[in-house]
């Protein structure tokens, strides 16, 4: 009887699951439908709760956390309008591939119309969550609890990785308990082991044989390169290859830019030259972390040809989009692992002329960017490839940038100096504005040694700025970077382009650099382009001991062609 185990709410069932899990960090906005898990986490010394003040913020957080660890990303929302208020950061995570797990508390399982917090069903935010989660669920009962809370974990981290979300009901509008007032004894908490798509041996061989009979070998990276940590074998299966490497947009770090076979991402009307040159000569493309059916492989077929494009799909598993010998599902990490021990001794002779084709190819992109750059160098505003340019000079291959969407993230996309997948974090096919700011709090806090930077548009900015102060609080000392043109620039732009004017995307932007001082960072307003570079490093040494923010007041112009 010693050992029994003692009673317990619902709110301790939960925070019980995250221990055992291992779960390091959770980032909240409270409210009162969670309170008892609240409680139930303060006794749980091994999680650091992160409060944060925007709730949109808190699912980003996660979905960063996921990303940069490989862990899911665990994130607290209240009822109702605490989940739908948190919805964008979950689709990005469910685009990006990254695991999370989103709890939510919720409105009684039969709660009135209009209760608090409710509408008219009270499953309408479990019914919501269901079309941008890998699993949905509304716990019903408190001994449900831990084999719901281990399903999640093991279905967001198993497989294609993403967001699943749990939600737990409160037994009336304005009771303090979760699903029944009387606690209860629960069975131990035991995890699920995480599963992954193993590579079929047939497949490997295949695979193998088609690429030593090819002429010109391309290989096409996908994201799921970078979830599943398989930099290493794309690169040593490049060099056996002697095959250039080319990757999806939201893949952009999954191989150096100084590798000898980077030929930069791919996209729908704005491709790195290289790319294009690859794929007009191959007669073979080995796409490896990417998904039939989606936009990306759309772009390859209609450059490669279909006879030409072979694909290792990364999904839970096989399903109808995948057809014939040429197509299948692995996973990246375990399906290059078995095609380089299949290749075995196998190594194509060295293509110098390839080699010195792709570094030439390179350095005539970095050439035309400095060429572009040339004409504007005194501009007033100051024109966005110098603050890049100079970007790139004050930061080391390890610094981490969290770029926000819209106009900053293609000027960076276009400039930035590429080392790693964390040279150049972006939100990815989702587009959620305001992912910049919390995706640097969190590298900031998980990589604490490496300079981090948050670069964001004043309009994303604005959309994420009330968790600047967070980032103060508990310490992340990032860089933040604003471009301040008072418009949602690249709206701005685009409707310039279509229409000849523009209208409704135009505002009065604060003085960032002010407000970055009341919150507590360090405030740098630059409007000379000579002053850039020393603003940055002025900023960069700030973070020693307190975030900074560096508002740099710019023009609006079209982004260079490389």
């Amino acid at each position: 009887m010693a050992n029994q185990r003692k009673a317990m709410h619902a709110g301790e069932a939960v925070a019980e699951a995250l221990r055992e899990e291992g779960v390091e960090r959770i980032y909240s906005v409270p409210g009162s439908h969670i309170h008892p898990i609240y409680d139930g986490l303060s006794r749980v010394p091994s999680v650091r709760f992160i409060t944060c003040k925007q709730e949109p913020n808190v699912s980003l957080m996660a979905d960063a956390y996921g990303r940069l660890t490989g862990k899911p990303g665990v994130c607290l929302v209240t009822a109702g309008p605490g989940g739908l208020n948190s919805m964008a950061g979950v689709a990005q995570a469910y685009g990006a591939a990254s695991p999370m797990v989103h709890l939510g508390g919720a409105v009684p399982l039969k709660a009135d119309l209009e209760a608090f917090h409710g509408v008219d069903d009270p499953a309408f935010v479990h019914d919501m969550f269901k079309k941008i989660t890998k699993w949905s669920a509304r716990v019903e009962r408190i001994e449900d609890i831990p084999e719901v809370m281990a399903k999640a974990f093991h279905i967001a981290r198993s497989g294609r990785p993403g967001p699943v979300h749990v939600e737990l009901p409160r037994v009336s509008d304005y009771s303090e308990y979760i699903l029944q007032e009387a606690p209860a004894i629960l069975p131990p908490y035991q995890r699920l082991a995480t599963v992954v798509a193993q590579p079929d041996p047939r497949q490997v061989d295949h695979c193998a044989q088609r690429l030593m009979a090819a002429r010109a070998p391309v290989l096409a990276a996908g994201k799921g390169i970078i979830r599943q940590g398989a930099m290493a074998q794309l690169s040593q299966l490049a060099m056996k290859l002697q095959a250039p490497v080319i990757c999806a947009q939201d893949a952009i770090g999954v191989i150096a830019e100084d590798h000898p076979f980077y030929a930069g991402h791919f996209q729908k009307a704005r491709c790195y030259p290289l790319c294009v040159e690859v794929l007009a000569r191959t007669d073979l493309v080995l796409g490896v972390g990417l998904r039939a059916g989606a936009a990306e492989m759309s772009e390859l077929s209609e450059r490669a040809g279909e006879k030409n494009l072979m694909l290792v799909g990364f999904d839970d598993a096989p399903n109808a989009r995948y057809q014939g010998e040429d197509q299948c599902v692995a996973d990246p990490a375990l399906f290059l692992t078995a095609l380089l021990e299949r290749l075995g001794d196998y190594q194509r002779p060295r293509d110098e002329a390839l080699i010195r084709q792709m570094a030439d190819g390179k350095a005539a992109v970095r050439r035309s960017l400095a060429e572009n750059l040339a004409p504007h160098a005194n501009d007033n505003p100051i024109y966005p490839g110098l603050l890049m340019d100079a970007m790139n000079a004050v930061l080391g291959d390890d610094a981490v940038v969290a770029s926000d969407v819209g106009n900053c993230q293609m000027w960076a996309r276009t400039f930035r100096r590429i080392a790693t997948p964390e040279s150049f974090m972006q939100s990815g096919v989702w587009n959620a504005m305001s992912f910049g700011l919390p995706s640097a709090i969190v590298a900031k806090m998980e990589f604490p040694e490496r300079d981090v930077v948050a670069l964001a548009g004043d309009g994303a900015f604005l959309m994420t700025s009330g968790d600047l102060p967070t980032a103060a609080e508990y310490g992340a000392n990032v860089l933040i970077v604003v471009l301040n043109d008072g418009a949602f620039g690249q709206t701005y732009m685009q409707q310039t382009s279509i229409y000849g004017h523009t209208y409704g995307t135009a505002f009065k932007s604060p003085n960032f650099a002010q407000l970055g001082e009341a919150c507590g960072a360090k405030g740098i307003r630059v409007s000379d382009p000579r002053d850039i570079e020393a603003a940055l490093r002025q900023g960069l040494a700030a973070t020693k001991t307190q975030p900074a923010l560096v508002e740099v007041m710019v023009s609006r112009h079209p982004y260079p062609k490389l």
